[in-house]
């Protein structure tokens, strides 16, 4: 796969296998995290492998578009990988996530692993999980898909992903001629 095929068909999963994914794969998309451009090159990340996911579902909210459903115990991420913010180098965030996530996201589906990227979070409850003095920036979901996710183009300005009949999440996109800016 390469990195537009990876763009064109990466999309939030929020149904996993129950399969283990490998140290190996993980340390891999952590290093592409690692690789992400950083403002000043300040690095501020930290991440850290979290594999006790029974205790850190709780902490998350999942497809806040799809009020009446969350993924069931058997569909639940095999692991997360927690971006974590180092204030003793910077004090904000979200531009080095941003970069170092949609790298991570990418490089997971180069492996055929899906991704989930969590804001929504009891930031304090996992701190005291995790046992750390960073700061929860956000958590990423990775495992196996077992669900299909794809784009779709916007209609009447609704960017509401949604369930289809055959359970495939739909996320609305807008299309290339409306993003574009012509004089």
């Amino acid at each position: 796969m390469n990195v537009l095929e990876a763009i064109k068909s990466r999309r939030s999963i929020r149904k996993f296998k129950q399969e283990k994914v490998s140290k190996n794969d993980l340390m891999t998309i952590i290093d592409a995290g690692r690789l992400a451009a950083f403002g000043a090159n300040m690095q501020p990340l930290k991440f850290k492998i979290l594999e006790n996911t029974e205790e850190i579902y709780p902490c998350t909210k999942w497809a806040g578009y799809l009020t009446e459903w969350e993924p069931g115990k058997n569909e639940r991420p095999t692991c997360y990988i927690a971006v974590l913010g180092d204030t003793n180098i910077k004090k904000t965030f979200e531009t080095e996530a941003g970069s170092a996530i949609s790298n991570m996201m990418l490089a997971a589906a180069e492996f055929g692993l899906g991704t989930c990227w969590l804001g929504a979070l009891d930031r304090q409850k996992l701190k005291k999980i995790i046992n750390t003095d960073y700061e929860i920036v956000y958590l990423l979901a990775v495992g196996y898909p077992a669900q299909e996710s794809k784009a779709v183009d916007i209609k009447d300005n609704n960017v509401k992903y949604f369930e289809d009949e055959n359970g495939i999440i739909n996320v609305p996109k807008r299309t290339l001629d409306e993003v574009i800016v012509t004089d």
